[in-house]
């Protein structure tokens, strides 16, 4: 009856656009209907913070810190500061309790300095504009030492010689405060100055402590599959040899900003080991690295002995070894590489003759004072061709003794480093050569086996 109505009241025309009018109201419903099944609900109201008090304040030891997120939107995380880190498989940031919200889990890295520190954390969603901000406090540190820095343990009073001593395989547990390792360290620089000509002349050094830490503790093994994540790189190799990343070593010296670039520095590496080892880098530029690990066996092979001929004599005296291995006449080879070392000032313990009137301690010869010295055949591994200038001393089986020779050459050194004039008279006058008990090279022979030979770097 409808469409009878309008077909007597309309004519065809009306009719035909009245009936395309509403089928296009029904595919418009169609429309939207198609479109509410295909996209996500959106929230009338976005919300995006952090649950209770948007500052924290936490201690100086490696933690996690726990925080929770009331949301219905996700978000993005931002921190300012690369000691928070965002916990690894962060599993829970994807779990939501309706009461609880979100949680959020932070990974705090420990501080080891002596202030606090501060940082933010954000969470933003920029589709809604929303965003809110944790502020983090961390305590100060202090419990324990960071690598790479550096103490002073000795001012020199008479001049500026300056001695480094830094260790190698010892782990944050060593690290602590006045812990383990700065025990380490002093216990180092007493051994060093326990020998003459050292112990007179300490008040000329400055002693720095260098701080390293490594991943993993102790020393490597060369010949094994397995190799121990310490800083430098240390490893025992065959015998007593040890080696090491020598110029990461001198990196790490460096960070003590005191000492000049233009002075020398010499460096004296702790391993974490109590075995029986040692070797010296020497440079012809005045640089050495004295690798030491902590021996235990009977002196004069304990860690005392180990850093009197390697730190002591080696590392600083740049002195030769003076030991016999073979029953042989020196090739000329070494001794001409002796020699060029001389033109430098280095390897003075040894000469290439018996003359009494030529000898380089000649000065010493005939005197009361030094009735021990004279001209004695044997040093550098050979028997023959090679003489020092007396029985025994720490260069040939670490007894705590270096003969008046090494004494001079020790000496003088340091007298140039610290730029003063001095004579071998001035020497003499203040020299007191005090013999160990086991001085002769028969007695302390039978305890000793040779250590790394010394690696020279022109």
């Amino acid at each position: 009856s409808s469409f009878f109505i309008i077909e007597k009241t309309m004519d065809n025309r009306a009719i035909y656009i009245l009936i395309i009018l509403l089928l296009l109201g029904c595919k418009r419903s169609e429309d939207e209907i198609f479109l509410q099944e295909e996209l996500p609900s959106v929230p009338t109201m976005g919300s995006l913070q952090f649950v209770g008090e948007k500052k924290c304040v936490v201690n100086a030891i490696a933690d996690e810190l726990k925080v929770t997120i009331d949301c219905n939107v996700d978000y993005s995380l931002s921190i300012s500061q690369e000691w928070i880190t965002e916990a690894p498989n962060q599993e829970m940031k994807d779990e939501f309790d309706f009461w609880k919200g979100k949680t959020l889990r932070l990974k705090v890295a420990e501080n080891r300095k002596d202030e606090e520190r501060k940082a933010k954390v954000v969470i933003y969603n920029e589709v809604y504009g929303l965003s809110d901000t944790l502020y983090v406090t961390q305590k100060e540190g202090g419990t324990c030492l960071s690598d790479g820095g550096y103490q002073l343990l000795q001012r020199a009073s008479m001049g500026n010689v300056n001695l480094v001593v830094m260790g190698d395989g010892f782990t944050s547990q060593h690290l602590t405060v006045n812990g383990h390792y700065m025990a380490i360290m002093k216990q180092t620089v007493d051994y060093f100055f326990s020998i003459e000509p050292f112990k007179f002349y300490r008040n000329y050094f400055n002693v720095y402590a260098v701080i390293a830490e490594s991943e993993e503790a102790g020393v490597a093994e060369n010949d094994s599959w397995r190799k121990t994540k310490n800083k430098f790189g240390t490893a025992f190799g065959s015998g007593t040899e040890i080696v090491c990343n020598s110029d990461l070593v001198l990196e790490y010296a460096r960070k003590v900003k005191e000492i000049p670039v233009d002075k020398p520095l010499t460096v004296i590496v702790v391993l974490n080991s109590s075995k029986y080892a040692g070797t010296t880098y020497l440079y012809s530029n005045g640089n050495s690295i004295a690798l030491c690990p902590m021996s235990d066996e009977p002196s004069p092979n304990d860690f005392e002995g180990l850093i009197h001929h390697e730190a002591g004599g080696h590392g600083f005296g740049f002195l030769c070894d003076e030991y016999v291995y073979y029953q042989q006449t020196i090739p000329e080879s070494r001794k001409q590489n002796i020699k060029e070392w001389q033109e430098y000032g280095f390897q003075m313990n040894l000469d290439f003759t018996d003359d009494t009137s030529e000898v380089l301690w000649k000065d010493f010869m005939g005197m009361d004072k030094y009735k021990q010295v004279g001209v004695y055949e044997g040093g550098y591994e050979y028997q023959y061709g090679v003489w020092r200038s007396e029985e025994n001393s720490c260069m040939n089986n670490n007894v705590p003794y270096f003969n008046v020779q090494s004494r001079w050459a020790i000496v003088n050194r340091i007298m140039k480093l610290a730029e003063k004039e001095f004579t071998v008279r001035d020497f003499m006058k203040a020299d007191n050569p005090v013999l160990p008990d086991a001085a002769t090279r028969s007695v302390a022979e039978k305890a000793f086996r040779p250590l790394g030979e010394p690696i020279w770097i022109n």
